[in-house]
């Protein structure tokens, strides 16, 4: 896996700041600007179960671990799913329960409260590259069970070649390596659209016209 750029500066990203008025909330407002980034305060209140912002990725979100928490993010269709951004825990109770609750919503990073100014940034650095690493090994692991899953369209189309032009399973298998890359495809899709294409069309044609 190719490692993923680390990320030092959070130009133009919004910042959700959901936590209970107070000093906290306060420094928060005041030095995300000078980090340049746009704050974007919630409306909390202590013992009142608070509400997730409609976060998306490249966002930033600090969460009180001393609110009332939902107990995982959930998607349009109220199914739960993972952070769709990166969070920051305010922890005031270490209470294990506290620290579960921003854990089970996606917190990388943590501030004390009082937070202070000074460790804000730190704070920042973790939860957003450590939000990016997951992301990127999410998406190489979704490739992978994808391939994992065209892999049927590999064994059909060698085996077909083998009945029509009488090759042998490895000879086969590479001819179809080859025009795979020539194509500039993966195997696994170059044999799904060969597939679907029939014997008398050029799937890297048919996939120049899906594109179009």
């Amino acid at each position: 896996m190719r490692p993923s750029r680390f990320v030092q500066n959070f130009r133009g990203s919004r910042a959700w700041i959901c936590a209970a008025p107070g000093p906290s909330a306060g420094t928060l407002a005041s030095v995300l600007p000078k980090l340049a980034l746009t704050p974007e305060p919630l409306p909390c209140q202590l013992g009142q179960l608070i509400a997730l912002p409609a976060a998306q990725t490249g966002d930033i979100l600090f969460l009180d671990g001393d609110l009332v928490l939902p107990a995982s993010w959930t998607d349009p269709q109220g199914r739960d799913c993972a952070a769709p951004c990166a969070v920051v825990g305010l922890v005031g109770s270490e209470a294990p329960s506290r620290l579960r609750a921003l854990a089970q919503l996606g917190a990388k990073a943590f501030l004390p409260k009082p937070v202070h100014g000074g460790s804000i940034y730190s704070a920042l650095f973790l939860a957003v590259n450590e939000f990016n690493q997951i992301c990127q090994m999410q998406a190489m692991l979704d490739d992978l069970n994808d391939r994992r899953r065209k892999r049927a369209h590999v064994l059909r189309a060698v085996v077909r070649l083998v009945q029509r032009e009488a090759l042998d399973g490895d000879a086969a298998y590479a001819r179809l390596r080859r025009e795979a890359m020539r194509a500039r495809l993966s195997i696994e899709t170059y044999c799904q659209l060969l597939l679907e294409a029939g014997d008398d069309q050029d799937p890297d044609e048919n996939q120049q016209r899906r594109q179009a």
